[in-house]
């Protein structure tokens, strides 16, 4: 349905009868009509206008299957919310995960599609074993898009010497996807609270950045997207690392969500072709102009 403000006659022999057609409020295709407006003064005059109507499509996005891979801050682990008495990890709420808040913003977005994030999270793992785990997420999943984030688990213990072994992981599973045909998209790491207790997880917050960077460099030389989580956290993150100093809160992991999101819709949707035009021309015996 589209509307628009009823066309103005500034003359003529009142009383003005004013007809436009397509008429405002009914069912326009995607795309530019052209709007007629006629009117009629009481002498049995004439005069019309034109103007155009545009009616866009809903945004679409290129590609609509996506996988997130990585550990505990990919399946969604929660500190806040306790242990889980089973496993002995930290609680996980799949709710507040990153994927599932990402899948809810394309969802609401793209609602002439159908997006999905498939969540494939695993605690405690680290880069350099996810690289043979990944092979079999693919393989035959008819998947698009991998979301990649992963490294800490690799650098918990503080070793400097984690760092090169970590991103060497890393750039395998991009190189892994792109042989697939996937798009990929690569995170930073979120920063780490080292003062955090108890438990104290954020033990390899010096190595954070050293590792960033060279995942950012080794994004660059891949050509694949990186999102960058570190630097959206910003330097006040308090609100967003829970209390173990590593792990995400659910607003840290729903400012992971928008992070993915703001690339994956600066990336994967085109932009719209279709533009609105005011312009409008009259013929007749008296002026007639849209009204704006």
């Amino acid at each position: 349905m589209a509307v628009y403000g009823q066309a103005l006659g500034t003359s003529g022999a009142p009383p003005v009868a004013i007809t436009c057609t397509p008429a405002s409020g009914g069912s326009f295709p995607v795309g530019t009509s052209t709007i007629t407006c006629l009117a009629t003064d009481s002498l049995q005059r004439t005069a019309s206008c034109t103007f155009t109507v545009t009616v866009t499509a809903p945004p679409r996005i290129n590609l609509t299957r996506f996988v997130a891979f990585g550990d505990s801050m990919t399946l969604g682990e929660i500190p806040g919310l306790g242990l889980n008495p089973f496993t002995g990890r930290f609680a996980v709420d799949p709710g507040s995960a990153y994927p599932r808040r990402l899948e809810i913003a394309l969802t609401g977005r793209y609602t002439a599609q159908t997006p999905f994030v498939r969540n494939t999270g695993q605690s405690g793992e680290k880069a350099t074993d996810g690289r043979r785990r990944l092979s079999s997420v693919l393989a035959g999943a008819g998947l698009e898009v991998l979301l990649l984030m992963e490294g800490a688990n690799d650098l918990i213990e503080g070793n400097p010497r984690a760092i090169d072994p970590a991103v060497s992981a890393m750039q395998f599973m991009v190189r892994d996807a792109k042989s697939r045909g996937l798009r990929v998209f690569v995170a930073t790491l979120p920063p780490q609270n080292p003062l955090a207790c108890c438990p104290r997880r954020g033990t390899g917050a010096a190595l954070v950045e050293p590792y960033n960077n060279q995942l950012r460099s080794m994004a660059a030389a891949e050509n694949v997207t990186l999102v960058d989580v570190f630097r959206g956290f910003g330097t006040s993150f308090s609100d967003l690392i829970d209390f173990d100093g590593l792990h995400p809160t659910a607003a840290g992991y729903q400012r992971i969500a928008d992070l993915f999101f703001d690339a994956i819709k600066q990336n994967l949707e085109p932009p719209p072709t279709l533009t609105w035009d005011p312009r409008a021309m009259a013929t007749g015996g008296f002026p007639i102009r849209p009204r704006r």
